[in-house]
């Protein structure tokens, strides 16, 4: 398994562990892919994932230009469109791994737009 769906699959783990359910993996359609779908409770979370092993090219959180951020929330938009989930409330999220050895280090977002600013 690759980097990338290594780094989506422990994220999954970690957001269920905590709660989370997860709707939707690799949801794709014209305006760009979001890495994970998941509900908690009133909360509609899009993540994105990103999985690094080191920041030579900066970390998780610099990858989320605001292009990115564009496509994710145009993604989200259509997701809770053709889901009717407008009723949830919805969070753009990135969860950052970073594997260690047999283990990794996980840092959630829940809002990373704001954590941005």
């Amino acid at each position: 398994m690759d980097l990338g769906r290594s780094g989506e699959e422990l994220a999954a783990r970690f957001l269920q562990r905590r709660g989370h359910q997860v709707l939707a993996r690799r949801f794709r359609n014209r305006h760009g892919e979001i890495d994970l779908v998941t509900r908690s409770g009133r909360h509609l979370y899009f993540v994105e994932v990103k999985t690094r092993r080191n920041d030579r090219f900066g970390g998780g959180l610099h990858a989320l230009g605001w292009r990115k951020q564009a496509r994710m929330a145009r993604v989200a938009d259509s997701w809770i469109s053709r889901n009717r989930q407008d009723a949830l409330t919805p969070h753009l999220a990135l969860l950052v791994v970073r594997p260690q050895g047999d283990s990794a280090s996980v840092h959630f977002l829940p809002d990373a737009f704001d954590a941005q600013t």
